[in-house]
């Protein structure tokens, strides 16, 4: 069965829906204290002004903390590959300065011929040197 998702809330509704509310308080407000419109477009031009430095500033945040986080992501990533490239390294030199040590069988392999897997029999011994005789020809 597929799996429904509840479909989000497009901004644009939520857009309408929280102007329709400002407006409604602000109307509320202005009859609460008995202001005229002029002296109501004072004070929200005041709160407009407050909102848009809020607004710069927050910004502003976003943006320095964005910065550091993704300075702290690169340097970490920096270092990590920093000890990985130390190790390699060192793991190299060590390979390099400690070479693999001939007596010891399991890494490399013995100066001695492996022994033939199915020794020959003296029948097949003396087939094979006959057959490598040269006949003298007349």
């Amino acid at each position: 069965m597929e799996e429904r998702k509840k479909p989000t809330r497009p901004f644009s509704v939520i857009y309408a829906d929280a102007k329709q509310a400002l407006t409604r308080q602000v109307g509320n407000t202005m009859a609460a204290y008995g202001l005229p419109i002029f002296m109501a477009e004072g004070i929200l031009s005041g709160i407009l002004a407050e909102i848009r430095t809020n607004a710069g500033n927050e910004l502003a945040d976003d943006t320095a903390r964005y910065e550091e986080e993704l300075k702290e992501y690169y340097e970490a990533q920096t270092k990590e590959m920093q000890e990985t490239f130390e190790k390699e390294k060192a793991d190299l030199i060590q390979a390099f300065e400690n070479p693999v040590d001939p007596e010891d069988p399991g890494e490399a392999p013995s100066a001695e011929p492996d022994p033939d897997p199915e020794p020959q029999t003296t029948e097949e011994k003396q087939c094979i040197e006959e057959e490598t005789e040269i006949e003298e020809v007349d």
